[in-house]
């Protein structure tokens, strides 16, 4: 019996609100040097946002991986490209053009004192000086969206391969899923990021530089494709290795927080901003046994219609686009008020979420083709999840 997959639509929601908490929490993190930066920062809260720093962009594009796979069975190669390319590139050019400009704005007003008007900046400096940091232009936060769009254009031959009926890559890959040796499957993003860290050491976001991220991202997005794939054989045993996920899960995060998060530099396994392969081994591996704990628990009890949920997931992504346009305007006018940190910091999380929100709501009535700039079905969507084929996979 087929059903759509609601969780995994849940599942995606609350990756990008964990995304909203994080990036409300960047400018008072003392490891971070934000967009715009609080002279308050907090050590607690930089503690806190240690946790789902690990495994956030994991679990977006193991989720936008599934996605893939959707689309993927039931799409020919052209329909398949053509359909990523309208939901992603457009929406990354227009937010490059318009969207991301106030950013740089503000950047440059609290940063250097920039004093010009949004538009004067917009028409004579944005696309004028260059690449960010250095010059204006930039994809900021969209880069996620560049990656996206760049992996499935990489990733559509060998996706092609590995569903060819009788693929051994495939079968074997659900014949180790359904074992413990699921669990070691972090190990491929660490050996490919070690591989290429020689050759690009920093991550940048950047793409053209940052080879050795890339791969990871790709890994985690790959690995969601192939769960996606094999639903049907193996989520019954995820589900039910659930607490063992969460388990292991629990184990490294007290570890993780014991050698390298609550200890000073100089004695830590490694940090953020000191990867060393041992902390990058941690991180991953709680990245993975944290997406096999969501996928296991809402998959159990949080696969079920609700109307509210397709339009949280119809929104997602305009809220997406537009949310660190948001963020960055409330920081500059928040701090200059020098609050305490936990003030200003719900402050900006609570403006963040309304102000997004009430975009995403607004551009949802949109006509027409002119949907699409912001990520949005150019039919009604508002009867049918925008740009999202129907998950209908078995169980």
């Amino acid at each position: 019996m087929k059903s759509r997959l609601y969780y995994v639509d849940r599942l995606r929601i609350f990756a990008f609100a964990i995304l909203l908490l994080y990036h409300s929490s960047a400018s008072f993190l003392p490891d971070m040097n934000w967009l715009i930066h609080s002279d308050k920062t907090s050590a607690t809260l930089s503690l806190v946002m240690d946790f789902p720093r690990a495994w956030r962009l994991a679990l977006l594009f193991f989720v936008s991986g599934m996605g893939a796979a959707f689309t993927f069975g039931s799409a020919s190669s052209l329909s398949f490209l053509r359909k990523r390319t309208m939901r992603l590139l457009i929406p990354l050019l227009f937010a490059m053009a318009v969207i991301v400009v106030p950013q740089v704005w503000y950047e440059r007003m609290y940063e250097d004192g920039y004093q010009g008007s949004l538009l004067e900046f917009w028409i004579t400096r944005y696309f004028t000086e260059g690449r960010y940091p250095k010059g204006n232009f930039t994809w900021a936060h969209m880069w996620f969206v560049a990656y996206l769009l760049v992996m499935s254009v990489i990733c559509y031959p060998i996706f092609g391969y590995l569903v060819q009926p009788g693929n051994k890559i495939a079968a074997w890959f659900e014949r180790t899923s359904k074992t413990g040796f699921i669990y070691f499957f972090f190990l491929l993003p660490l050996a490919l990021n070690l591989a290429l860290s020689p050759f690009f050491p920093k991550q940048t976001n950047a793409l053209y530089n940052d080879g050795a991220w890339f791969a990871v991202w790709a890994s985690w997005f790959g690995l969601g494709f192939l769960i996606a794939r094999h639903h049907s054989a193996l989520i019954e045993t995820i589900i039910s290795r659930r607490f063992v996920s969460a388990a292991i899960a629990l184990a490294t995060t007290v570890l993780l927080y014991r050698y390298a998060w609550m200890v000073p530099a100089d004695q830590a396994i490694g940090s953020y901003a000191q990867n060393t392969p041992l902390f990058k081994a941690g991180i991953f591996l709680l990245a993975w046994s944290m997406i096999l704990t969501l996928v296991g628990f809402a998959a159990h009890h949080f696969n079920r219609e609700s109307a509210r949920l397709s339009g949280l997931n119809r929104l997602v992504f305009p809220l997406y686009i537009v949310h660190q346009t948001v963020t960055v305007a409330a920081l500059y006018y928040v701090l200059p008020l020098d609050l305490p940190v936990t003030v200003s910091f719900s402050i900006i999380t609570a403006a963040t979420i309304l102000l997004s929100a009430l975009f995403a709501f607004c551009v949802d009535f949109v006509p027409g083709p002119a949907r699409i700039l912001f990520g949005l079905s150019g039919r009604d969507s508002r009867t049918a999840a925008a740009g999202e084929p129907d998950r209908q996979l078995s169980r």
